[in-house]
């Protein structure tokens, strides 16, 4: 045992006076600043935390790169008010508030959900909020009582460090196969907008079947002359209509004008006995980040039944899944998480054309996908053997796909790859291609094949609660952190139709650095310069950042005990804690 990491776990001793943290002052990253100020002092309804592991996500990158021109930082003068970075963080409670003593105590663990929204507001952790690049950080009434509930997840003492940080970047892939966009007919009291295209005056009938639950309903019957733009702002207040019913057959041209007038989370439902014969402009990007969904149905009689008839969640046991681009570290994540499902898909394939990142797919998941007798096949598009969109070959020979997951943001790509899809297929759009990214889609024939495109964007505090639980059935002990859980956070935790509870974050990690790395990190992460996650733990304020590799030489401790030399453990984190932690106070 380790004294001084013992002494670390526990919070014993005083906490210093002052502590280091990086400030974003504006766009790039000669205005990203390390500084030293003074920890900060907690008001009576507030947590001290101390930053134990944050992970570098490539939202990171985009916040540095933006600055206060990024969505979540508009109007923000960052010069006065710097902005602290990191959202993939573990934490353990330092002090507690006056009057949160029957809620937290010293000593207990969480992971910080980030998609904070406060009173309506978006507060979220790392962008509004400071986040976890800091020794140490404070949590409000914002974290405490969302308006989601409270925003810290307890960690199980099973779960290291690094395990726990990695929960976040989990819980965005667990929530991916929990489609938040489906349900079984018009929104109750929402907005809904009727189109009726042939002039027939078909809407009528609609409204009599199936409109008795708007709350708003609005038909328009002049496609050619009406600004739908117009039409969102001036009825919705710019937020869109929850759903809009189209009846007839528009041009491609109109059905993009439409679909601009739908919002967040809404859904188009096209009616149309005839089928498009033309690709239509879809901006992919606001499925992806607004979960909108597109349905469709050749008559009126079964206009209700499109809501319902393909609302299929995860993966199809026993298909066909192809996952695009997946070498990354949250590509890493998807197939990882795929092969240990119930019941997988029987084959596997997975495209991406950096030939490193391939190596360590048929590294890390060959041996595991045999074992769970899975055809995982791997192809990389830009070698000479596999031509994935052209004469069949390569992706052609594996297709019809059951299901494909887009894990990089390339709207062209995207339309590409869509007439490999299966009837019945659904294209999950995980990547985060912009909103306002338009793509060429033959729409009409993939709802006359029943298929469905679907993208989610973050995760829910139910999904980080899920996916700690499925951490935490793989780790040796089930208990719970240090200091007591209050019963409001004993909540049971949902599982998904036919998952298996083993992921392993460990697996994802390729490089480790202290509070000081943080530049470096941001910049292998834009570069792809390591394969998997990048970790600042920012308790050790000097350590360069590091491939776990590269540790045998400056840290032999912690690389005796990786797995195969290349996997981070529980073990080698203790050794890191032990070895640096202590030894620069």
């Amino acid at each position: 045992m380790n004294p001084q990491l013992d002494d670390y776990r526990a919070v014993s001793g005083q906490l210093p006076d002052k502590m280091r943290c990086w400030h974003l002052y504006g766009a790039g990253l000669n205005n990203l600043r390390e500084v030293v100020v003074d920890i900060p002092a907690i008001k009576p309804d507030e947590l001290l935390v101390r930053n134990d592991a944050c992970g570098i996500c490539f939202s990171d990158v985009k916040i540095v790169n933006l600055g206060a021109d990024h969505p979540r930082l508009l109007g923000r003068n960052l010069k006065d008010h710097p902005v602290v970075l990191g959202h993939e963080c573990a934490v353990t409670v330092v002090r507690v508030g006056d009057e949160l003593h029957d809620r937290f105590a010293i000593g207990q663990r969480f992971v910080v959900q980030p998609d904070v929204t406060y009173h309506g507001a978006d507060m979220s952790y790392g962008y509004t909020l400071d986040g976890g690049m800091s020794e140490y950080g404070v949590i409000g009434r914002e974290i405490l009582d969302g308006d989601a509930g409270c925003h810290l997840i307890p960690v199980p003492d099973g779960i290291g460090y690094v395990e726990a940080a990695l929960a976040e970047p989990w819980a965005c892939v667990v929530a991916a196969y929990t489609y938040p966009n489906y349900r079984s007919g018009i929104l109750d009291r929402g907005r809904l907008m009727i189109v009726d295209v042939d002039g027939k005056g078909s809407d009528s009938l609609f409204l009599e079947r199936h409109c008795h639950r708007a709350g708003q309903v609005t038909t328009i019957a002049d496609v050619a002359g009406t600004d739908f733009g117009h039409v969102r702002r001036h009825l919705t207040g710019d937020d869109g209509f929850d759903d809009i019913v189209i009846l007839g057959a528009p041009s491609p041209d109109q059905l993009t004008r439409i679909a601009s007038a739908l919002g967040r989370r809404g859904i188009l439902n096209l009616v149309c006995d005839q089928l498009m014969d033309k690709p239509v402009l879809i901006d992919v990007g606001r499925i992806h980040y607004e979960q909108q969904l597109y349905v469709g149905a050749k008559s009126m009689t079964e206009a209700g039944e499109a809501y319902t008839s393909n609302q299929r969640q995860d993966l199809r046991p026993d298909g066909v899944a192809w996952f695009v681009g997946a070498g990354g570290p949250l590509g890493q994540m998807h197939l990882e998480r795929a092969i240990m499902l119930d019941r997988p898909p029987k084959k596997i394939m997975v495209t991406d054309n950096n030939a490193d990142r391939m190596a360590r797919l048929h590294e890390r998941f060959d041996t595991m996908a045999a074992a769970r007798g899975i055809d995982l096949v791997l192809l990389n598009p830009d070698t000479e053997d596999s031509l994935p969109f052209r004469d069949g070959v390569g992706v052609g020979n594996h297709a019809p796909f059951d299901d494909i997951v887009f894990l990089v943001p390339n709207a062209d790509l995207l339309a590409d790859s869509l007439p490999h899809l299966a009837d019945g297929g659904v294209c999950n759009i995980f990547a985060g291609v912009n909103k306002g990214v338009m793509a060429n889609l033959d729409l009409g024939t993939m709802l006359a094949r029943n298929q469905r495109i679907i993208g989610t964007s973050g995760s829910s505090i139910e999904d980080l609660r899920r996916t700690l639980s499925l951490i935490d059935a793989g780790t040796p002990t089930g208990q719970v952190s240090r200091a007591p859980m209050p019963e409001s956070e004993r909540t049971a935790v949902p599982r998904g139709p036919h998952s298996r509870a083993e992921i392993s974050p460990n697996a994802s990690l390729t490089a480790i650095g202290g509070l000081n790395a943080l530049c470096d990190g941001l910049t292998a992460v834009k570069e792809g310069r390591f394969l998997g996650k990048s970790m600042i733990f920012p308790a050790i304020t000097r350590l360069p950042l590091t491939g776990l590799e590269e540790t045998k030489e400056s840290l032999p401790a912690v690389y005796a005990k990786l797995r195969d030399g290349r996997y981070w453990t529980r073990e080698a984190e203790d050794a890191l804690y032990a070895t640096v932690v202590g030894t620069e106070q």
